[in-house]
């Protein structure tokens, strides 16, 4: 076994019937990233290659590695950490998507244990996923309580970086989960990562309205009057440049967004439909506010195209490439 000293990247399976396993192999069938990083992926080594025979992907040697100490350079390295090597593309089945749980949490363990420096994440299926061992909305939840920090969902692609002041709730849970602590904490969360994380000096950040309309001075609800200008006003005269709340109906179709290089929207769908409609298939969700690099592809476990060999992997290349370069940056890294 050769230890090697290039930056280690951690990848989960996601949900082992959907497309994770499958958009992993594909990205790393680009054998030029072995160049700088060696790919531990958490998984059952038997699965991994049962799915690169199914699908016929040309990646470099699969090989089984009982520590993070021991990785084989240019091979994809499996830490094995479980051994059911069962698949079922498209079914729905909780007792194999908890084989992608127990490869999330070991990749965490990892990282917070120095182990790893990326960690890249393949989907999952929060309906399936949710048990009594695994209480979360999804990775953004999961992180939260794992690392005790207040992390940020934000998608990233070349033309957006979108941040969500609330991720996975209902709809009719939005207004009464924010108030103006929460909302300038989110903002001062975006504001160091675009500096610290994309060396970014002076960002200028927009924040979406709650309401349509931004409320019309209290017409259609106050929280905008209330809650969010307030927020923005407190950063006023300071290093960055806060503005808003726009009407998030205008602001994508006039092109607005490009003057700013990141947005808060006030709730998931509000963020995640223009950010989707713009880069869908190239974006990026990185967890922004992690003392950690976390980076997973903008979309989900395409349990209908599973098995199918048709899975577009750019997403996923792309998180990789993001995480790595974010570790650099953090790392003052060339």
């Amino acid at each position: 076994m050769v230890k090697s000293s290039k930056i280690n990247i951690g990848i989960t399976i996601g949900d082992p019937n959907g497309i994770g396993i499958e958009i992993i192999l594909k990205s790393l069938s680009d054998f030029s990233l072995f160049q700088e990083c060696n790919f531990i992926i958490y998984s059952s080594k038997d699965l991994i290659e049962k799915q690169k025979k199914h699908f016929q992907i040309d990646t470099p040697s699969i090989t089984k590695i009982d520590s993070e100490e021991n990785l084989v350079d240019f091979h994809i390295n499996v830490k094995e950490v479980f051994s059911n090597s069962q698949f079922i593309f498209g079914e729905s089945n909780k007792e194999l998507s908890a084989h992608g749980i127990l490869s999330l949490k070991e990749a965490t363990k990892a990282i917070k244990a120095n182990k790893i420096d990326v960690m890249v994440t393949a989907p999952i299926n929060k309906d399936l996923s949710y048990s009594n061992s695994f209480k979360y909305t999804g990775h953004t939840d999961f992180l939260k309580h794992y690392f005790s920090a207040n992390p940020l969902m934000l998608m990233i692609s070349e033309e957006l970086k979108i941040a969500l002041l609330t991720d996975h709730i209902p709809i009719k849970d939005v207004s009464s989960s924010i108030n103006k602590d929460i909302v300038e904490q989110k903002i001062k969360v975006l504001e160091t990562c675009l500096i610290n994380d994309f060396q970014i000096k002076k960002p200028k950040i927009a924040v979406l309205a709650v309401n349509p309309h931004a409320g019309d001075n209290g017409v259609i609800g106050n929280e905008d009057q209330s809650i969010i200008t307030p927020a923005i006003n407190s950063f006023k005269g300071k290093s960055s440049s806060v503005n808003g709340p726009f009407s998030a109906d205008t602001f994508f179709a006039n092109e607005n967004y490009k003057k700013y290089d990141g947005i808060i929207a006030s709730y998931h769908d509000q963020g995640l439909i223009p950010f989707k409609t713009i880069s869908f298939g190239k974006g990026v969700n990185f967890t922004a506010g992690l003392p950690v690099v976390r980076t997973s592809p903008d979309h989900g476990t395409g349990f209908d195209i599973a098995g199918k060999g048709i899975a577009d992997h750019t997403s996923f290349t792309n998180a990789i490439k993001l995480g790595l370069k974010v570790f650099k940056l953090r790392n003052n890294l060339d």
